[in-house]
């Protein structure tokens, strides 16, 4: 009968703690946790999360500036899956290993945004503290793939949002940093200073260093625009607001790369020539100030630097500028050949109406 009594209590209790334990609910990204954990013991063993829980595959020490959660970094990368997928670089090998490239594309280094409300977690986790010069190849998982700010790795770990989803997945970074700036303004005035030394990149024809000769900092327009008369006008009498004037124009990077242009044997000897499009003067409508400058045909305003170089010309006159991102496309950029942050350079032409 004690026997009896005492397995029926031991079962009682059992069933009273059974009921009071807590239930066990998995985390959100447990899953995918499981996932990576068995991808990395594969492809690699004994590799250790530092940090955050980033993977540090391969690294190799910078020596110049170190980079903060202030600022912008200009970075070489390739992006990948875990399954070896790229999908995005900066470099023009990969370009062509892929079937990807295009002479009219802009391949290099682009600036990344290392602010921590802009930046995934995972990645800032891998690029504060690198100095310029420096590389990694890092893993990140996927619920590091996040810009929100939390404390710890188990944060993160607890963490999810389907407003984020469309970045949880597990990426590989590698990664070289080529420059890094805390004032980007002023990174990219220094970089067109340095342009106006380049021989290498023609303009008009002729080299850089030679139509920009001892032109500095201190010989701006504006600020971040600077204006070179390359051809006098014939007549200096300022346009009258809806003036309309004719204009030939060439746009360029600061490597050289041409990314637009209305004339054909440029278009021709930069590979933009298209059989659909006409090659002729662009007709622009002149107003009261830069800003009220319109092509003709469409209706629509420019960019400013494209403006503000127009409103140094007179009559006849053909002349380049030179301006930062500010005036230009900004951080987004344009298309494929205007990366985030790019000083431009037109080169623009006052011309004759066309003849019919």
């Amino acid at each position: 009968m004690k026997k009896a009594f005492s397995a029926a209590l031991y079962i009682a209790a059992a069933i009273l703690m059974a009921g009071c334990a807590k239930t066990v609910v998995p985390g959100p990204n447990e899953a995918n946790k499981r996932y990576f954990d068995a991808w990395m013991h594969i492809n690699h063993p004994g590799v250790e999360p530092s940090g955050l829980g980033i993977y540090v595959i391969d690294e190799q020490e910078g020596t110049g500036a170190s980079v903060t959660d202030k600022g912008f970094a200009l970075v070489d990368y390739r992006i990948s899956s875990l399954e070896g997928n790229i999908s995005s670089y900066t470099d023009k090998e990969t370009a062509k290993q892929l079937g990807d490239y295009k002479v009219t594309d802009y391949y290099g280094p682009k600036f990344w945004t290392t602010y921590k409300t802009t930046i995934q977690a995972g990645l800032g986790d891998a690029l504060y503290g690198m100095k310029v010069g420096g590389y990694k190849k890092v893993i990140v998982p996927s619920w590091l793939m996040t810009s929100k700010e939390f404390d710890t790795a188990e944060d993160y770990l607890d963490y999810y949002d389907e407003d984020d989803s469309p970045s949880y997945s597990s990426t590989v970074y590698e990664f070289t940093v080529q420059d890094f700036t805390e004032n980007m303004n002023q990174w990219q005035i220094d970089s067109i200073v340095r342009f106006f030394s380049n021989d290498k990149v023609m303009i008009d024809r002729i080299p850089a260093n030679e139509v920009f000769s001892g032109m500095t900092a201190a010989d701006s327009v504006k600020t971040g625009f600077f204006y070179k008369q390359l051809v006098a006008p014939d007549n200096t009498t300022e346009f009258k607001k809806d003036t309309v004037v004719y204009i030939n124009y060439t746009g360029k990077l600061l490597n050289g790369l041409v990314f637009d242009t209305n004339i054909e044997r440029v278009a021709k000897d930069n590979n933009l020539y298209s059989s659909s499009k006409t090659y002729e003067p662009m007709q622009i409508n002149w107003g009261e100030k830069y800003e009220d400058l319109t092509m003709t045909s469409s209706k629509s305003s420019m960019i400013s630097g494209f403006a503000l170089t127009l409103w140094q010309m007179k009559a006849m006159e053909k002349g380049v500028g030179v301006f930062y991102s500010d005036l230009g496309y900004g951080n987004s950029g344009s298309g494929s050949s205007i990366p985030g942050y790019a000083p431009l350079i037109f080169e623009i032409e006052l011309v004759a109406k066309p003849k019919k």
